[in-house]
């Protein structure tokens, strides 16, 4: 895997921030294998690869516009709302089991591969930390399932504000006692990591793991396709 563009980083920043679904967890394999359970369930039966991938996008999808609505709604009740919707749109009603499938397969979520030992690495040499939307007590199993420590882990519920939204990022750090300048942000989402790294002057590195083309107006300072290449990225020799 290579580095698409060159970050000069002469000195350790003193956080190294990271977005966590779909950046240092498998997030979206783990929707669609809840989405899986859930319209199993219904069916009765197995259901085709096709119709579980448009019913796991469509629940992504319709959780980001309820993110992006002006009042905060708690991301268990964003998951329980848009599953109703996916659920109903697929010509099913939602049960309370349906939620609960979803909610303790999300509640723990695997790394992706490489993802310990790069952070593990990392935090040999500074603190590292997670941004993410979602709340404290669902990302608490997927942090321990992680494995290696996490320095701070600033979530939505804790900002009452979603990415993209500037908020969530300042609340970060001013939790964690840093300037945008003193930090490096790592993010897998373009919309919700590299707009606000973009506004706020914070240097990012975009983890590309799907092939997605890229929007110039928010380019990264490096592109990895996962966290392998990390280490040897940041940490200056």
């Amino acid at each position: 895997m290579g580095v698409h563009a060159i970050l000069a980083v002469d000195s350790l920043p003193k956080v190294i921030t990271f977005d966590c679904y779909g950046t240092l967890v498998q997030w979206h394999r783990a929707v669609r294998h809840a989405v899986r359970l859930i319209l199993d369930r219904h069916a009765g039966a197995t259901t085709p690869e096709d119709r579980v991938a448009t019913v796991a996008d469509r629940l992504r999808g319709v959780a980001v516009d309820h993110q992006r609505q002006p009042a905060f709604l708690d991301y268990k009740a964003v998951l329980h709302a848009s599953l109703n919707q996916a659920l109903a749109e697929a010509g099913h009603a939602t049960t309370a089991a349906d939620l609960e499938t979803l909610l303790q397969t999300l509640g723990r979520i695997a790394p992706h591969p490489e993802v310990p030992a790069a952070l593990a690495r990392l935090r040999e040499r500074t603190r590292i930390a997670i941004i993410s939307n979602t709340s404290d007590d669902l990302i608490a199993g997927t942090v321990d399932a992680i494995g290696t420590p996490i320095d701070f882990v600033v979530t939505a519920q804790q900002a009452r504000a979603y990415k993209p939204d500037h908020r969530l990022f300042l609340h970060a750090y001013a939790v964690m006692g840093v300037t945008p300048d003193e930090t490096i942000h790592v993010g897998m989402g373009q919309f919700t990591d590299l707009k606000v790294c973009h506004e706020l002057g914070i240097r990012s590195v975009w983890i590309d793991r799907e092939g997605e083309p890229l929007n110039p107006a928010w380019q990264p300072a490096a592109v990895l396709q996962d966290l392998a290449g990390l280490p040897d990225l940041l940490l200056p020799s």
